[in-house]
């Protein structure tokens, strides 16, 4: 683990809504009114009793906020608010959380591992990069745990008592591997052993006679031996599973799956007993206090010879249920993973944090839907005045370089990494992306939904030729045509890529997003990108050129975009591909194209063959992700097959009956989630489908059987066993045609819907935010000089030259400008860190600032400073009077946040005039709108200038801290202003 990532943790307050031990104290309810119950008359709805019940629930969602951990109590009338949110802020630009959680067996801790929802889309990166934490749920406590682990549906592992194991496994498509177990203990957060054992290991589970798991598709007793783990056979697995929960006196009970049946067992010491069968997928097994209940379908399962195992009629789906089972959980999740993009800036726009809890109350049947706030019932920081001006204090050199960095151990530690050299020289922390970051030249369009649809069926025909002429979007290129310069692919036999197989590998992907996630539909930003720093997309680690992963855009275009590639894109191409989404789209379709046309190659024939039909393209999709073994052992390896045991057998088709399976993508190989997302169409921030569902005679996108690509006589494979290919390795590889369609036609397989017409013009843009005038000045002074964060203009929306960019200068530093080589050999450079949380955005005067975040003094690294100053030549020297200008500060209509104090530096001078600051609170003085805000007067001389930076105190590296322009006003009287500014009484 990287320990330069820190982990970001925002608990409840104690005082607030405690969550203790439901067995043993019954916490003080929340104030009246200040959490929605989520049963409005809960003495009807939940029954007698209920307000003196310990009956409590934890569940966990994601979104662009992170991984929101709530809680409610039966005594509340399950009033749910959220005791903890888990993110990295030390990942930059990585979208969408997701993770899981579990309650330990007191009820007193809740262990939770969390991971980018996008890393789903790199094969095997939720095997050991996810993150790990413990939460004490009395008052929402976190502790790390310094371990990246798996991000699988059966992890965390919770058990009986209050250990907890955790799970990184070493599978490739090549081999099995193995699987290092982590147990923590949870009162403690602190790690009680780390051992491994050979092969793939899932559902480790401390139960009260031992710790068990499935390896080999056996039920296995895990014991230590020294720093491994010996795996003794208990009994075999009767089939794929789904669930494993430890229930009493040490008993095992599972679910499985046996053709179209879910089929929960129990293991008591001997074997396993079939206790009944449900329709598949309608049936859930999941832990309770001293036991497990089996909620859903169960008329055909009995329990009454399994003690600690209890049943519960529930209709429709299932997500968790309360430790003593009197409230079920029917779904838990954002508003952002309908495909709603993150706010910025604005406290009216909805999506991110805002949780949709559906749930029913099993003594009454009664049910329930609410919209969680997620932010309600968080603790604030303390608010700062919109206006805080002070005596101008130095505490010292602020570019000192201090011996931590906030995160507890030395400063070499800190920068490097546990001590270790900081990956050679400092070129080898540039970037090989050809098209770098934060370039006004090189700004992307965020387009809507509606333009990318249109270039989607545009493209896939052939008929994307838009005309670009010279210089659009103000990126100075020559004029082109997306196809143009990447023409349509063709495929092997004939045909194209329907449209909403190209829609949902960018649904996917990207989520719509050529821009950055902080641009909404109409700004510009920094381009979507992958990993490009090869530093896990962090910001706390060194930029790694060997490990960049160059992704752009809407479509993730690789090929051609990196230095270390052979052949790149010239620089018209580079450009297009960065700045504009219909090139980004026309040169993604080469990459599906040509895992088409290799499966061809191999004779792998999907169906009938022909490219019309979507539900052909589930094998050049599982090729898209994974890739084709074309040589030696060809076909397609075993991670995306559907058999594979990380993901759950009883699985329905990804997003079809909820978007709640967005909260969790992990659970579905690659080709069932771009099915699920080109059947059921993300919607847009105000709530639209994002693109035209395909035509499914069927009502549906048919995917391939979970057992298709699971033949002894092809791969070694058994698909009735818990681990049908245990190996992982070459053995296990797919390399024939399979057809579960049968004979096709537009009666029974799915087509496109084309929702644009071929060689239609390009729709309108949908814009979020509107954007204010191009050029304006502060009130009515027209002779304002305006220092803007550009010195020249970008025309990216179609405004003119910037005026009198000559009468100031801006700059814009990022770290303090020092590179070191320490005697440790390793180096201090944080010019090559600050940058990494630097973006652009097209929002604020003239439609263009830059932005970070806010961080705590004992973060410097991270320290971004702009400067704004008058020409020098329009100032005085220092020992004539000085030239006073009342201040105006613009802020934009969406995009800051953070209380930023802003220095006024008067230059050197013999009239006594000393430095004075202003603290602003950016988001609320905007209020939502372009404005120009009054700080009052000041006077300059020589060396004269403004700075602000992003270090500040209680900065949480959340806030944004957004540099626009400043309007400088030639001024003959003193005024104070609303800054109160010490040169008002001069």
């Amino acid at each position: 683990m990287n320990p330069l990532i820190a982990m970001s943790v925002v608990a409840a307050s104690a005082a607030l809504v405690p969550l203790t031990s439901a067995d043993t104290t019954v916490a003080p309810t929340a104030a009246e009114g200040t959490t929605p119950r989520l049963f409005s008359t809960p003495s009807k709805d939940l029954g007698s009793g209920y307000a003196s019940s310990p009956d409590a629930i934890v569940q966990a969602t994601g979104d662009a906020e992170g991984l929101h951990i709530l809680a409610a109590r039966e005594s509340d009338g399950f009033s749910f608010y959220e005791i903890a949110r888990l993110n990295r802020k030390g990942l930059s630009d990585v979208g969408p959380w997701t993770g899981y959680v579990c309650t330990t067996g007191s009820g007193n801790y809740a262990a939770a591992v969390y991971a980018p929802s996008a890393w789903s889309n790199q094969p095997g990166a939720y095997e050991n990069g996810a993150f790990a934490a413990v939460i004490r749920l009395s008052d929402g406590k976190v502790t790390e745990v310094p371990d990246r682990v798996q991000l699988a549906y059966f992890t965390p592992g919770c058990g009986t008592g209050d250990e907890v194991a955790f799970t990184s496994s070493s599978a490739t498509d090549k081999s099995a591997g193995s699987t290092t177990v982590t147990s923590v203990d949870a009162a403690t957060g602190s790690v009680s052993s780390r051992r491994t054992v050979d092969g793939y290991l899932t559902h480790v589970t401390p139960t009260q006679k031992r710790t068990v798991g499935v390896l080999g598709g056996n039920l296995v007793d895990l014991k230590a031996n020294g720093k491994k783990l010996s795996a003794r056979k208990l009994a075999a697995v009767p089939g794929p599973m789904f669930a494993l929960t430890a229930s009493k006196n040490g008993t095992v009970d599972i679910g499985t799956v046996d053709g179209k049946s879910s089929v929960i067992s129990r293991f008591d010491g001997g074997d396993f007993t079939e206790l009944g069968r449900a329709p598949k997928g309608e049936v859930k097994l999941l832990p309770v206090a001293d036991g497990a209940a089996v909620v859903g379908d169960v008329q055909g399962i009995d329990t009454s010879n399994a003690p600690g195992l209890s049943k519960h009629a529930v209709d429709g789906r299932v997500a968790g249920i309360s430790r003593h089972g009197h409230l079920v959980t029917n779904s838990v999740f954002s508003e952002q993973m309908k495909g709603i993009t993150k706010r910025i800036g604005s406290p009216s726009d909805k999506g991110a944090g805002s949780l949709t809890v559906k749930a029913t109350a099993l003594k009454t049947g009664a049910k329930a839907t609410k919209l969680v706030d997620a932010d309600l019932e968080r603790p604030k920081p303390d608010s700062s005045p919109p206006i805080d001006p002070a005596a101008y204090t130095v505490a010292g050199d602020d570019d000192d370089d201090p011996r931590t960095c906030g995160e507890g151990g030395p400063e070499t530690q800190c920068l490097s990494g546990s001590g270790a050299a900081v990956y050679g020289k400092v070129g080898e922390m540039e970037s090989p992306c050809i098209v770098k970051r934060n370039d006004p030249k090189r700004q992307a369009l965020q387009a809507s939904a509606n333009m990318v649809e249109w270039a989607v069926d545009q493209a896939v025909h052939g008929e994307l030729k838009v005309s670009r002429p010279s210089n659009w979007h103000d990126t100075g290129l020559a004029a082109y045509t997306p196809q143009g310069l990447f023409p349509k692919p063709p495929l092997t036999g004939g045909g194209d890529i329907p449209a909403q197989v190209m829609l949902g590998i960018m649904a996917q992907e990207s989520n719509f997003k050529q821009a950055s996630w902080h641009s909404m539909n109409g700004d510009s930003g920094n381009v979507t990108r992958s990993d490009w720093y090869g530093n896990e997309n962090g910001i706390h680690g060194y930029p790694n050129r060997a490990k960049a992963d160059c992704g752009y855009g809407v479509a993730q275009v690789t090929t051609g975009m990196s230095e270390e590639h052979a052949t790149q894109l010239d620089p018209l191409r580079a450009g297009a591909v960065t700045t504009d989404y219909a090139a980004n789209i026309a040169a993604g379709l080469s990459i599906l194209a040509e895992k088409w046309n290799q499966l061809k190659a191999l004779g792998m024939n999907t169906n009938n063959g022909s490219p019309a039909y979507i539900e052909n393209w589930y094998m050049a999709l599982w090729g898209y992700n994974s890739g084709v073994y074309t040589s030696g052992s060809v076909g397609l390896g075993f991670f995306n097959n559907p058999i594979n045991p990380r993901y759950p057998a009883d699985r329905q088709p990804f997003l079809r009956y909820s978007y709640d399976d967005a909260s969790h993508p992990g659970d579905w190989n690659y080709s069932e989630k771009i099915f699920g997302w080109a059947e059921v169409p993300q919607l847009t921030w105000d709530a639209e489908e994002s693109y035209a569902e395909p035509n499914m005679p069927l009502g549906g996108v048919k995917a391939a059987p979970r057992d298709l690509f699971c033949d002894p006589s092809v791969n070694a494979c058994n698909s009735a066993a818990a681990d049908p290919c245990p190996s992982w390795d070459a053995s296990c590889y797919w390399d024939r045609g399979v057809d579960w369609m049968g004979s096709q036609s537009t009666g029974n397989s799915s087509t496109e819907k084309l929702s644009y017409s071929l060689g239609s013009g390009e729709p309108e843009l949908k814009s979020k935010y509107g954007h204010g005038p191009c050029i304006d000045h502060p009130s009515v002074y027209t002779n304002a000089i305006i220092v803007d964060d550009l010195g020249q203009h970008e025309d990216t929306y179609g405004c003119g030259d910037f005026e009198a960019a000559d009468d100031g200068k801006f700059t814009l530093q990022a770290g303090d400008n020092i590179t070191t080589l320490r005697d440790d050999g390793s180096f201090r450079a944080t010019p090559y860190l600050a940058p990494i949380d630097l973006h652009q955005l097209g929002a604020g005067y003239d439609h263009h600032v830059y932005f970070t975040h806010s961080y705590e003094y004992t973060e410097p690294f991270h320290r971004v400073t702009g400067r704004w100053q008058v020409n020098q030549k329009k100032l005085p020297s220092g020992d004539q009077p000085g030239q006073r200008y009342k201040v105006y500060l613009h802020l934009p209509s969406h995009g800051a946040e953070a209380v930023v104090r802003y220095d006024f530096i008067p230059g050197d001078n013999t009239s006594g005039a000393k430095p004075d600051y202003c603290n602003v609170n950016q988001g609320t003085r905007s209020a939502g709108k372009d404005t120009w805000f009054e700080m009052g007067t000041f006077s300059f001389w020589k060396g004269g200038r403004i700075e602000a930076d992003n270090i500040h105190k209680g900065g949480t590296g959340d806030d944004n801290v957004v540099f626009d322009a400043i309007a400088f006003v030639p001024f003959n009287s003193a005024d104070p202003g609303a800054c109160a500014l010490v040169d008002g009484g001069l």
